[in-house]
Formats: C-alpha cells, sequence, structure tokens
C-alpha cells in the first residue's frame, strides 16, 4: 500500500505537546520547495533543514516508531518534489510547457488568497536558511522579476513599510498562476550555479537527447518517461 507523506505528516507529526511553529501540509510543501530550488552553487543540506522543520523549537514525539514516520515521509514527499520540479524543467525547455503543480494547485478549482499565503509562508521559512542568497535576488535588477510573484503573498508584518505593495485581487490571482513557472526558473538557475562550482571534467552536456535517461531518475529513456507527458 502507498502511504502520501503528506498525510502522514498532517495527521500525526507530533505528540499533542509538539510546538506551535509546526507546519501545516501547503507550509511544508513550501518549506520544502524552497529548499531544493535555493539558487546557491551548493545544496541546503538535509542536516540543516530537517532540523528547522519545527523552527526554533523542538519537536516531541510520542515514540521512536512516530519519529521515523514521520521524518520518512518528510524525505520521501522532498524526493518527489525534486523529481517533478527537475522533470517539469525538462519539459520546460524541450517542450515550452509549464505542468508543475505545487499543493496549493492540488485541485482544479482556483486556489484561495490564504492557501497560496499558507503555502509561500514554508517558502519564506526556507529563504530564512539562506538569507544572503536570497537577498541578492531581491537587490540584482536582473532578478528581481523571478521574486515578484511571491511578494504580494509574504506576510506583511515580515516586511518593511517600504516593501509593502498595495496588489488587488486579480494581481494576486495572477501572481499565483505564475509561482509554478518562477519555481522552474529558480530551479534552474540553482543548477547552473551548481554547475559552474564544479570542476570541468565533471560537467555533463547540457543538451538532453530522447535516448538519453530521464533526467527524473526513472531509470527510463527520457522519449518514454517524461517526454510523453
Amino acid at each position: 500500500m502507498t502511504v502520501d507523506p503528506i498525510t502522514v505528516w498532517s495527521s500525526s507529526p507530533v505528540s499533542p505537546q509538539a510546538p506551535k511553529t509546526a507546519m501545516s501540509p501547503l507550509e511544508l510543501d513550501g518549506y520544502l520547495t524552497g529548499v531544493i530550488v535555493a539558487p546557491q552553487a551548493a545544496p541546503i543540506r538535509p542536516n540543516v533543514w530537517i532540523g528547522q522543520l519545527w523552527g526554533d523549537d523542538n519537536a516531541i514525539f510520542e515514540d521512536d516508531a512516530q519519529m521515523n514516520a514521520v521524518l520518512g515521509a518528510t524525505i520521501v514527499h522532498y524526493n518527489t518534489l525534486l523529481r517533478d520540479i527537475d522533470c517539469s524543467l525538462t519539459r520546460l525547455e524541450v517542450d515550452r510547457v509549464v505542468d508543475y503543480r505545487p499543493l496549493f494547485l492540488s485541485g482544479d478549482q482556483k486556489p484561495t488568497h490564504d492557501a497560496v499565503r499558507a503555502w509561500v509562508r514554508g517558502f519564506w521559512r526556507a529563504m530564512t536558511l539562506a538569507p544572503a542568497t536570497w537577498s541578492k535576488l531581491f537587490e540584482d535588477a536582473r532578478t528581481q522579476i523571478i521574486m515578484g510573484p511571491f511578494v504580494g503573498f509574504f506576510d506583511l508584518d515580515r516586511l518593511a513599510p517600504n516593501e509593502i505593495s498595495d496588489i488587488n485581487d486579480d494581481r494576486l490571482d495572477a501572481n499565483a498562476a505564475l509561482i509554478p513557472r518562477m519555481i522552474l526558473v529558480l530551479r534552474k538557475l540553482a543548477c547552473i550555479r551548481e554547475a559552474a562550482s564544479r570542476p570541468a571534467a565533471l560537467l555533463r552536456p547540457s543538451k538532453l537527447g530522447r535516448n538519453d535517461p530521464c533526467p527524473c531518475g526513472s531509470g527510463k529513456k527520457y522519449k518514454r518517461c517524461c517526454a510523453r507527458a
């Protein structure tokens, strides 16, 4: 039987004495996405992001089995997100199609602003793990546009008065629709910076052939996997 990691997280993440800083499933999805797409040469290490799953507080589990179940489900969700984001990035580059759907877009209906805001709240928490990296994106005129769709959903009490803009509902809807594309752009930027930091002998060709192994890690050829979507 396949277990949904989000169900595990939301149903029994910690004991009733759990810290109030524990994330909701939407926040967790945003947090892990922010960890994956952090645009820097060195990925955020697991011991860093796992250590901040419950903020500055310590999680209190009923027993080791519950702890292993929750952390295991979190790792599964992280790996699934990584696979899906990379597969969608490949489709964007090859077919110019954006088909990535964050958790706030899990249904067929237009997401509520509260749902997007909760997801972005988790994304913001991931940003605090690499503040210098994200600050440079906001300061560089070439990359400010990438962060634009997120800004309207940031918690207002986290922003300085001069950073708060008056965004109407239609603009927020448009921004929410742009977030999936910006996730892929951020992931591409992260991959470029990571590749640039490697020795030249370790760099792989950037062109992906239809008979090459699919980058999602399925073990199938690209033409029989993500290229078919």
